[in-house]
């Protein structure tokens, strides 16, 4: 996948969270979720949860139909998520669902990138420091409550060259405990991340 997406890890509950990710199988329910999403947008367009869904199941939706479709819902997925930050800027979610569209673009190997030109002439622009400012605004509004945001946190810091910083945020995911299956995903990453950063490399 171009950008991964995950949703609701912070436990806050929203209209459009009974559109279960685990629920959508195959293009035809992704389809049918994102028609019905833009329905709602069309009768309002300032519901901010229908916009981070919009996000999140476009871009689910078009990596089920392969990168190149994906590619061309980057900016997609960045304006829906864009709106839902300035209609609810207090969702930690979509605050990390951008910082990870930022993320997972600059992290495009070269032929990925190479791929992605022939549809969109050049990348949308993408840094590590706007990344960090939306981990960082994430965990604010909501400390702890994603293991994910916190390794992100740590991951982001460390590609801009604080490795102390990157350090203790990367530790202090490691203290977090596995609730979700994501939480165990990310566990198992940040391990290995530490082990071949912190400690391999002393």
């Amino acid at each position: 996948a171009v950008v991964s997406t995950q949703s609701g890890h912070y436990g806050r509950g929203a209209e459009w969270e009974r559109l279960n990710m685990k629920g959508l199988k195959g293009t035809a329910d992704l389809q049918e979720a994102v028609d019905l999403i833009d329905q709602a947008l069309a009768v309002d367009e300032t519901n901010s949860s229908a916009h981070r869904w919009k996000a999140i199941i476009s871009n689910a939706y078009s990596g089920s139909k392969g990168m190149k479709h994906q590619i061309k819902n980057l900016e997609t997925m960045k304006y829906h998520l864009q709106r839902a930050i300035e209609l609810n800027p207090s969702d930690a979610t979509v605050l990390t669902l951008m910082g990870t569209w930022h993320v997972e673009l600059l992290e495009l190997s070269y032929w990925e990138r190479k791929f992605a030109s022939t549809f969109l002439g050049e990348l949308p622009e993408c840094s590590y420091e706007e990344a960090l400012g939306f981990f960082l605004k994430a965990e604010e509004i909501a400390p702890k409550a994603w293991t994910r945001n916190i390794f992100l946190i740590g991951k982001t810091y460390f590609q801009l060259g604080d490795k102390r910083k990157a350090k203790h945020y990367m530790e202090l995911t490691l203290d977090q405990e596995a609730v979700t299956d994501d939480d165990k995903a990310v566990l198992e990453v940040a391990e290995t991340f530490y082990r071949n950063n912190f400690i391999l490399s002393l």
